[in-house]
């Protein structure tokens, strides 16, 4: 499974990839594992994203993570497990919905 997370203020945020083991999902389909650092160095790629291409870490599948989820309503939740073959985290201001959330 692939990570791929947004929130770049968390501190287990890789290069816009979770470095997390396991992580959880609440029930409104929010990243329920944010631990946000206000002083982390956060690159900003929008200055000169046409010039180079933007420092991010290369795919790597996560076959160690768990992923809890509590949104009982999303396809891919079975009994309490995620089972995508990866999520995409977003950077709201005050949360970090699961952008991967497929009702049933």
């Amino acid at each position: 499974m692939d990570v791929v997370c947004r929130k770049y203020s968390c501190i287990y945020n890789d290069k816009a990839k979770c470095s997390r083991k396991n992580l959880g999902v609440d029930n409104k389909s929010d990243c329920d594992d944010i631990n946000i650092d206000n002083n982390k160095v956060v690159e900003d790629v929008s200055l000169d994203m046409f010039s180079h291409e933007p420092d991010v870490a290369p795919y790597h599948h996560c076959r160690n993570m768990n992923i809890n989820c509590k949104t009982q309503n999303c396809i891919f939740n079975k009994s309490g497990e995620c089972f995508s073959n990866g999520i995409f985290v977003g950077s709201e201001k005050e949360n970090a919905p699961c952008n991967s959330f497929v009702p049933r």
